[in-house]
Order: C-alpha cells, then structure tokens, then sequence
C-alpha cells in the first residue's frame, strides 16, 4: 500500500502543512513543544482567533467542522449533544485537552465538543493520527488541544439571531465571559415546531501571567455551565426531559528556559456534573422517572523536559492522574476512582534532507492494565518546496468509566483496544497556495463496541468485538491571497472503515466529506465576507448539502457590523437520524476590538 500511495503522490501537486492559515508558523500539540509547521511530521490543522472571529463559531464543534477528516454531527441546533471523531475513530478515541491536559469528563468520554464554549480561547490544534505515545490512552484518533489565551484584547460582540438565538462575549485582557441563549423553535418540514429545544450557556475564563523566581507562570482558570432541554428523537419527543451540564477547571504551568533546554511543569484539575431528569407522570416518553447526577473529578501533574543539541532534539516526561467516577441511575449508584501514571521519552534528529523522530511511552492505567506505545515518523526534503511525511505507531485506549461501570450498562470485563496507525503525506508549498494529499490506515483490536445482549428487555453493554480496519485518502488545497480573496477545498475519502468480524461498516461514518470555502480581508468599509459549503456523502440516513455565508462591514473605527446566513439553501437534514437542523436562519452581529 506504501509504494502504490507514494506512486499516486508522486503525480499530485501537494502542500507545506495543513494548515488553513498561511500566517500559523508554529504548532505546539504535535511534539508537545513549539515546532514550526513545516518540520512537524504529524498532520497538524489549527482554529485561530481570526478564525473564531470571522466565522462566527460558538463552539469548539463548530470550529473544528470544516477540517479534513474531522466527523461531526449534532443532535439539532446549538445545545444539543454532538457525535464527533477524528479518520473514522469515535469520540472515545479522540483525546481532548484544554491547554494540554485532558479536558472534564475525559475519564467518563463525557467531553461534548457540541456545547463547549469558545470564551477565552487563542487558538485550537487538531494533531490527526495515533497520539499514544506523547499522550496515552484516547488518542488513537488524534488530538484536540484547545489553548485558551494568556492575554486578550478587550471587546465586545453581540448577537440575535432566528429562533430567539442570542449571545453576548465581553473580552478583557484576564477576563472573558460570554453568555448564549436559543430557544431553538424552528418549524419542521410539516410545519410543527421542535418542543423542548431550547438553551443557554454562561461561560467565564480568568487567565493571569507572572514570573516565580526563574520560572515563567501561567494561570489559567474556566467555568462553564449548560442548561436545557433533551427531547430525544422526533417519532419519541419528550417534553419534560432536561439536562444541566457543569464544567470547571484550572491549571498552572510554570516554564523555565535556558539556552538549550526548556523545563515545563503542569498541575491542573477539573469537574464535571451531568443532571439529568424528566416527569414520568405528565410525559409518556420520559425514560428515567428519577433524576441521575454523574460527577467526574480529576487531578493532573506533568514534568517534561526538551533538550535541543546541534541537528536533534530529546523531549522526555511523566504524567500523573488521579480521579474519581460516581453514577447515579435513577438511584442506583457506582463511585470507581481511576488512576495513571506513564512515562515518555522521544528522540528527533535533523539533517539536510529532513529530520525523523522515534519515541515510546510507557502506560499504567490502574487494575484495567499497562501498554507500551512505540511510535516513529519522518519528513523527507524533496524540494525546497516539496516533503513526504509519514508516522507510524502503536496507540490504545483503556476503556472509559460509563463501558466500564455505567449502571445498567457496564461491563468490567472490557480490555484496552489497541491499534496500529500509520500515515504518509505529500506536501508541497508551491503548487497553488499549498496542497496536501495523504492517506491514512487504522487496524485496531478489541474495539470496544454497544451490542444489543438482551433483545427480550432490551438491554445494551458494550463488548470487545475484535477487530476494526479504518482506511482512508484526504486531498487539503488553498489559494494565495488574490486581491483579497482566498479559497480553499478539502475533501475526506473514508472508503475503509470496517468491523472486520461482523462483515459491516462502522457505524456513522460517512463515506466523502469535502469542505469549500472562500473568505475575503479588505481594510475599507468591507472588512471581509465569505461562504462556505459543507457536504457530507453517504452519512446515516442520507447525505446533506450545507451552505454558509457572512458580510462584515466597518461601522466605526473600532466596530464591526457582520450579517451572518447559515443553511441559506434551506437544506432540511438531520445529520444523525431522528434528530432534525433548522432550516434557513440569520444572525446580526455587533462587534468592538
């Protein structure tokens, strides 16, 4: 399969990095310390601000959309829950951390990109492929490193939108909150209105710098808290259903510098508490007549160390985590406390034609079990222009606390999956204003999968089946800026993504998803306009076609006024089935900076 790609490689035109941005010079999740673009062998894709700002995204689901081989397909409108994964793996493959530490309800898979607030955030890192060796369990997919801001500039932006969707964000240098409200009552295609739909939002995120003898400090705090109703899928409406989210956390990351090393240390903790109930005496389609509360509270320290020589590079560290899991099921509890502990070491070296990079972690996940990660990659000079880069590793996931201990559900007989990952790109910077071309391959064992084990009381657990096979191909092209104007086009072909024991495709992957894009910067009245079309093939029930735009014009020196059109082609589509989007829908945006 190696020699076929580079053959096929070899007759496209390919790009530097996959990065949306020509302005991103370095990425920091990748290696776990700051690298340009060009030398990071891992594909690696980033959100910036800018690009929070100029889209208009609300949260991190909606930010991360439009990259390359990301999967994401929300229950509804904004404050639903969300399916999401990276190359065909799942959200409990996929790691997702806040500032480099795993994110609330990383034991339980309980992270909900779909809801999570952008408040505070600089930038976000989508690292594709295994992660295991830097990282640990979860990353077999990639990771999702959100980076908050250590500062920002003041301002305010205000929204109203369709369906009573509003927001407000106020931005000062250590201080940002922001608040959303939807009421989310959009027609149906018979005309009825979605019940039970609406949300709301408070975000706050504290960031603070300052120097403790040698070391340079950063502390960073966040809160957010989730509200609203869950009413199930269309043909099972519950009108009483409510779910509260609370998410908490705060870390600390003290960094000292010398001329040739860079010593980092982290402490972080988090919370999460999920309540969720509804009135089984009113509401026929209320599945749980007594309110559950599900906690999660996790500790995390980590030490690395980067050493850079002449031409190589020897990072190494340990992470520490500790944490405790309680379930609540209509009044039947389980509290299990998890713990981790690993230790990583990776050595880079470079020379003339390129630089390549071996590592292994070594991982104990309490009682579940141990697992070493090896992993190895390269990037190969074929111009000044022009590289191949490629990775190939050992990842793994320990089962998450709801497969394990879920009450009704849980099953703690369940193994770690473990996968071998491999990936190869061709990149080249001169061929438009970049393109890229990679494929990417995926053979895990004892995937962990929801099997129906009871059909006569129709009771679910999840299973070790044995064995999943994930293939793909991904095609990343932009323009250079033309007068303002840049365009740019992705397109994900996930045509393997199979349970090899059961015959059968895995579920909710689509086939093809491809993105286009085109975005205009001015410096007069028109600050900047663009669309957007998101296409998803062969996904669940049926494909859909999404298209977006925005115009932003100048108002003042310092306020921006932007229309936003979202579905503007009225495309009536559930991206996963029973749980339908709103059609046509408008936003007016008033901004400072």
């Amino acid at each position: 399969m190696f020699f076929l790609l580079v053959i096929v490689l070899g007759a496209a035109g390919p790009s530097p990095s996959p990065s949306p941005l020509p302005e991103i010079a370095h990425v920091y999740t990748s290696d776990r310390t700051s690298e340009t673009l060009n030398n990071s062998a891992r594909t690696t894709y980033i959100v910036t601000r800018a690009d929070i700002a100029r889209h208009g995204y609300r949260t991190v689901g909606e930010a991360l959309e439009n990259l390359p081989a990301f999967e994401f397909s929300p229950y509804g409108a904004i404050g639903g829950a969300a399916q999401y994964g990276v190359r065909g793996n799942n959200s409990a493959q996929v790691l997702v951390l806040v500032d480099g530490l795993p994110a609330p309800g990383s034991f339980a898979n309980s992270v909900e990109l779909g809801t999570m607030p952008l408040a505070g955030v600089d930038r976000i890192e989508l690292v594709e492929g295994g992660g295991s060796t830097l990282y640990g369990t979860g990353a077999i997919g990639g990771i999702i490193n959100v980076i908050t801001q250590r500062k920002a500039a003041d301002g305010a932006t205000l929204r109203a939108g369709s369906f009573s969707d509003s927001s407000l964000e106020l931005r000062t240098p250590n201080i940002q909150f922001s608040r959303v409200v939807a009421r989310n009552d959009f027609t149906l295609p018979d005309e009825t209105s979605r019940p039970n739909s609406d949300f709301q939002n408070s975000a706050l995120h504290a960031n603070f710098g300052t120097h403790i003898g040698s070391f340079d400090a950063v502390l960073r705090a966040e809160i957010s808290s989730d509200r609203g109703g869950a009413p199930g899928p269309t043909e099972f409406t519950s009108l009483t259903s409510r779910q509260k989210d609370l998410n908490a956390g705060a870390n600390l990351t003290l960094t000292h510098k010398s001329p040739q090393a860079e010593t980092t240390l982290q402490f972080g903790g988090t919370r999460q508490q999920i309540t969720f109930g509804c009135n089984a005496v009113t509401d026929p389609n209320c599945f749980q007549d007594t309110e559950s509360l599900d906690t999660e509270a996790r500790f995390d320290v980590g030490a690395r160390n980067v050493v850079s020589g002449n031409n190589e590079q020897l990072l190494y560290g340990i992470d520490l985590a500790r944490g405790t899991v309680r379930g609540d099921a209509g009044g039947l509890f389980s509290t299990n406390s998890f713990a981790q502990a690993a230790a990583y070491v990776q050595q880079k070296f470079s020379t003339r034609w390129g630089s390549a990079y071996a590592g292994v972690r070594g991982e104990r996940d309490g009682w579940v079990g141990g697992e070493f990660s090896p992993s190895a990659g390269f990037v190969v000079r074929l111009s000044n222009e022009a590289s191949l880069k490629g990775n190939i590793a050992t990842a793994f996931r320990a089962p998450d606390a709801s497969e394990l201990f879920f009450p009704f559900f849980g099953n703690p007989a369940l193994k770690p999956e473990r996968a071998k990952v491999a990936d190869f790109t061709l990149v080249d910077s001169r061929l438009l204003g970049g393109v890229a071309l990679g494929w990417f391959g995926n053979r895990t064992n004892n995937l962990i999968v929801t099997t129906l084990i009871d059909p006569v009381n129709f009771i679910f657990a999840p299973e070790n089946v044995g064995h999943a096979l994930i293939e793909g191909l991904t095609l990343d092209a932009k323009t250079r800026p033309l007068n303002g104007l840049t365009a740019s086009f992705n397109l994900t072909d996930l045509y393997r993504a199979e349970d090899l024991d059961a015959k059968t495709r895995l579920p909710d992957d689509p086939v093809l998803t491809a993105n286009l894009g085109l975005d205009y910067a001015g410096d007069g009245f028109v600050e900047a306009f663009g669309a957007s079309v998101h296409s998803v093939g062969a996904h669940g029930p049926a494909a859909f076609t999404r298209a977006d735009a925005y115009l932003s014009l100048r108002a003042a020196p310092n306020v921006l006024f932007t229309l936003r059109a979202y579905n503007f082609g009225n495309a009536r589509y559930e991206a996963v089935n029973g749980f339908p989007m709103p059609g046509r829908t408008f936003a007016f945006e008033l901004s400072t900076r």
